[in-house]
């Protein structure tokens, strides 16, 4: 899909069919600019955070400057600067193909009910089923790779998603199958840190029913990147 402003755009996300939602993702490029850089964001993050995959191999998971600045420096000790995580384009999985990145959504986290006007164009693509996850795959293949549908439709059995071709010839894809639900039980507990002006009071003061979301961002050993869309349940000390 391409809109006005020169863009090259895929929009997507997971339904249950029932009125529920996961979150929902753009992946774009945009035309004309002689680079063939590579955009993904959530889109309920309202371009707070952004991965980006450089024409130059130099891809990254970062804030936008301005919620740097207002949310983020210096409420957060460990971040110096707006990049959560800096990395090179991991080599091929086949020749002429690489596996990008991961979006993993157990089927627990598509619980958001849907609200009109907001999903203009969105690829809905139905939940995994109980106790399953979904996971869409962002692959890039190059020019001189003769790519029969989809990767992956035969030797993984995935499902298309959408394409986007670039200028320098290749074309990234995303695509998706049901997969086992991740196993969190050997991460070690974390430190958790509120944005500026939050704190553990605003969780407490949740409205019934109200519910969050998290984005969990994961490195895998064949180089790529994984972003977990999980549902958020949250528990307070109460003394």
């Amino acid at each position: 899909m391409s809109d006005k402003k020169g863009k090259q755009v895929l929009r997507f996300g997971i339904h249950d069919g029932a009125g529920h939602r996961a979150a929902t993702w753009n992946l774009w490029t945009k035309t004309g600019t002689g680079k063939s850089d590579v955009y993904l964001l959530c889109r309920e993050l309202i371009g707070t955070i952004k991965t980006s995959f450089h024409e130059s191999g130099q891809w990254q998971n970062a804030f936008s400057p301005p919620t740097f600045e207002e949310y983020v420096k210096g409420a957060i000790p460990k971040l110096k600067d707006r990049f959560l995580e800096k990395w090179h384009r991991p080599p091929e999985i086949a020749p002429g193909t690489t596996l990008a990145l991961r979006i993993v959504t157990p089927w627990s986290a598509v619980r958001t009910p849907v609200k009109e006007g907001r999903f203009k164009g969105v690829k809905w693509l139905l939940n995994a089923p109980e106790p399953k996850a979904t996971e869409i795959a962002i692959l890039f293949t190059k020019p001189a790779i003769q790519v029969t549908d989809w990767p992956g439709k035969r030797g993984m059995g995935t499902s298309f998603v959408g394409s986007l071709p670039l200028e320098n010839g290749e074309t990234v894809w995303a695509v998706y199958r049901f997969r086992e639900m991740p196993d969190f039980s050997s991460l070690s507990k974390g430190t958790g840190w509120f944005f500026k002006g939050k704190s553990e009071e605003d969780l407490k003061n949740l409205k019934e029913g109200e519910l969050l979301s998290g984005l969990i961002f994961g490195e895998e050993p064949d180089g790529s990147r994984t972003i977990y869309d999980c549902g958020v349940e949250v528990q307070t000390d109460e003394k």
